[in-house]
């Protein structure tokens, strides 16, 4: 920050040469044509235009600091139609018609004549399946699937027809055919469109992503197709543990409810290696007790010394110590930049054992090193968490969970969506809250306090769960994503099974948070001395609020239990 403050200076004051020398790479535009510009002064004439082109090249337009060196740009005779025409492409995918508009005055006649084309279908890409007789061009290739990507988000089916035309009409590469068939294909899904099941079919299985896969097993799932999920587990599992870990499990579900059990729990073994979600739920469908894999980050004080000698690292120790905390998570970056990851899992046990959790947890991210529970999942206010998870009949470790998930234990979080403090509670839910506390005075300011914000925190949650008759899932749901929302994706009669709920949660946020909240809560079972419970003793059917006691099959052999 001092140096680009520094640089604004000597830019203001034309001090070229010293801006040229004391002048590191910048991600701030202005400044990196500023820089451009103390070349051109100095007559730096080496590399200078082929920078200024990297930098030309972008969607947006440029600040005027540019201007100059630009001139000088397109005096060289670098500024090709076709690198205009880059440069449009780029402005148009950001839908910056007016920069396109502008780029367009530099082009040839025929060029110029495609653009006015360009701009008609970007304001009504309906016209696409109208389009005839293009002449099969690399400029016409760019429109044709601009065209079709806007067409896609309005109306997938009127797309889908209209690339059935353009994908054998012209020499698209196969890396834009994949593209498009994508967005098309997860576009058909996500609306539910009647394409969706032709589309996930057919879609190569090295495309299919952990976007695409989660919507073939929801489309499953909904119609009660274990045929079709088989079908689409079948052959090698994905390498990414994004995908594998569901991959394996649905399987594995899917063997076990088309009856053949051995099949399945072959998979589910497999699917009990990873520490998540779904290997705990794999191991629930084996019937055997969660293997945690815990393993301690070495002892090695001459490595942590050594980390700690670093000016960097102490001088964030130092701010931490002082409550700065903006200032010291911005030197503790810093010092990351240049480690190992032996170091970075070093500097982890040294946040740890500061109390500095969020930097502790981020770093062993950073360095990929998942094992060390202690680390990864501290117990941080458990005085305020034990009291207040007692008072409200709470499962502590449940509100760990939501604790670690939240805010990572930073009494002063703030998210850009508002929420305050450990919980991350919304001002607004905050003060409705108090009120219902009786508390007086309340300000949403001692959201940011760990005395004011856990008793506030946990008892809205027990507030959601008495109002999903105590089922876990739906008030972890509730928490994240508001009861309005949970109530509206509930079945509208019967139950569903709390893992296939689960995976249909429309909002992929909610879905992810509902899956960690509830492996973390079995961690910090451990993690607090106690016999660890299994998802499946934490989560309940599925059902509307307030449903009667029933005996339903679909929810499982034998499940016999109170909305509660």
């Amino acid at each position: 920050e001092l140096r680009l403050e520094f640089l604004k200076l000597l830019a203001e004051r034309q001090q070229w040469q010293m801006l040229v020398d004391v002048y590191t790479p910048q991600t701030d535009i202005q400044m990196r044509c500023y820089q451009l510009l103390a070349r051109l002064k100095l007559g730096n004439q080496e590399y200078l235009l082929e920078d200024a082109r990297s930098v030309w090249l972008s969607g947006e337009s440029q600040p005027p600091q540019c201007d100059p060196v630009f001139e000088r740009l397109q005096q060289s005779g670098l500024l090709t139609p076709e690198t205009v025409w880059a440069r449009l492409k780029l402005a148009m995918d950001k839908g910056n018609v007016s920069l396109a508009q502008w780029l367009g005055r530099r082009l040839p006649a025929a060029d110029q004549k495609l653009l006015t084309h360009w701009l008609d279908l970007h304001r009504n890409p309906k016209r696409l399946s109208s389009v005839a007789g293009w002449i099969d061009t690399e400029p016409t290739r760019d429109i044709l699937l601009h065209a079709t990507s806007r067409l896609t988000q309005q109306d997938v089916g009127r797309a889908w027809a209209a690339w059935q035309q353009l994908r054998n009409q012209y020499a698209f590469t196969p890396d834009q055919i994949g593209t498009i068939e994508y967005e098309m294909t997860l576009r058909a899904a996500q609306t539910s469109h009647k394409l969706s099941r032709e589309l996930l079919s057919q879609l190569d299985n090295e495309r299919v992503d952990e976007k695409l896969f989660h919507e073939r097993v929801v489309l499953a799932l909904r119609e009660h197709d274990w045929d079709s999920l088989l079908q689409w587990t079948t052959g090698i599992p994905p390498t990414a543990d994004a995908v594998r870990g569901p991959w394996l499990y649905w399987r594995g579900r899917a063997l076990e409810s088309i009856g053949q059990p051995e099949e399945a729990r072959e998979y589910f073994r497999r699917a009990a290696q990873q520490r998540d979600f779904y290997g705990f739920s794999a191991f629930d469908r084996l019937g055997k007790p969660y293997t945690l894999n815990h393993n301690p980050l070495p002892e090695d004080p001459e490595a942590k010394n050594q980390v700690l000698r670093t000016p960097a690292v102490l001088r964030a120790h130092e701010l931490f110590a002082l409550g700065q905390y903006t200032l010291a998570r911005r030197e503790w970056t810093h010092a990351m930049e240049n480690m190992t990851s032996y170091q970075m899992q070093m500097a982890a046990t040294l946040a740890h054992s500061w109390g500095w959790y969020d930097r502790a947890l981020l770093t062993l991210n950073k360095a990929e090193s998942y094992n060390d529970l202690v680390v990864r999942f501290p117990v941080a206010y458990k005085e305020g968490l034990e009291k207040n998870a007692g008072q409200r009949d709470l499962d502590l470790a449940w509100v760990f969970s939501v604790v670690r998930q939240e805010s990572a234990f930073v009494e002063d979080a703030r998210s850009p969506a508002g929420a305050l403090g450990l919980m991350q509670v919304m001002p607004a839910t905050g003060k409705e809250t108090a009120r219902a506390m009786g508390l007086k005075k309340f300000s949403p300011s001692q959201l940011m306090q760990s005395s004011t914000n856990i008793p506030i925190g946990t008892t809205y949650l027990h507030s959601m769960l008495n109002y999903f008759d105590g089922n876990m899932v739906l008030a972890t749901a509730a928490y994240n994503a508001g009861p309005g929302n949970v109530s509206r994706w509930l079945p509208p009669d019967g139950c569903t099974e709390p893992d296939i709920w689960i995976e249909q949660i429309p909002f992929l946020e909610t879905r992810k948070y509902v899956q960690r909240i509830l492996y973390f809560s079995s961690i910090y079972d451990w993690r607090l001395g106690r016999d660890v419970t299994p998802i499946r003793e934490r989560v309940a059917p599925v059902r509307k609020r307030g449903q009667e006691l029933v005996v339903d099959l679909s929810c499982g052999a034998g499940v016999t239990a109170s909305a509660g």
